[in-house]
């Protein structure tokens, strides 16, 4: 009995991974093959020095490999950073509980759907920058990514929260000054 559930709780993270209505679509290698193949993924995380800056940090993470690669780093990034990235002081910015609600490439621009907890930073207008640095650098470590447009329960805003942070266009690594 003990064996038993362990396939199946490995199973289900991989179809909620990509974002498959399915256990297994057709042409699709059993979860369990899939589940033991990974790729390389680009992660930036934050961290604080010592004169209070924020700065980001890009990680190498093995993913699980699937057919949805930016779904795949998106979901890791929003799980935060691991031991190891904790060890070396990197934090994620993005709000808890965010969720990715739906994530298409239309043309080189990554549509991003989040859900309404991204909204919401404590971190103020530093921690909203920050928060959307760590989204575009990682989408755009894809080469065919150049921008990122953000979206919450479906719809453009114009802003983050009343802070004033402008997300009513797409947003590329040139969007954010370089320190």
């Amino acid at each position: 009995q003990v064996a038993t559930p362990a396939p199946k709780a490995a199973a289900k993270p991989q179809s909620a991974t990509t974002g498959a209505g399915q256990d297994q679509p057709a042409g699709r290698a059993p979860a369990s093959s899939v589940a033991a193949k990974s790729r390389s993924a680009s992660l930036f995380f934050v961290r604080i020095d010592e004169d209070g800056r924020m700065v980001l940090w890009d990680v190498k993470r093995q993913v699980p490999f699937s057919d949805s690669p930016l779904l795949d780093s998106l979901a890791a990034l929003l799980k935060g950073p691991g031991e190891a990235e904790i060890r070396k002081k990197l934090i994620s910015l993005v709000p808890q509980g965010t969720l990715l609600l739906s994530a298409r490439v239309q043309g080189s621009t990554a549509v991003l759907d989040f859900s309404e907890a991204f909204m919401f930073n404590h971190f103020g207008i530093d921690g909203y920058v920050g928060q959307l640095k760590q989204v575009v650098y990682t989408a755009t470590s894809f080469p065919t990514v150049q921008d990122v447009q953000i979206l919450i329960d479906g719809k453009k805003k114009n802003y983050l929260a009343g802070e004033g942070v402008y997300i009513g266009r797409p947003l590329s690594r040139n969007s954010f000054p370089r320190e």
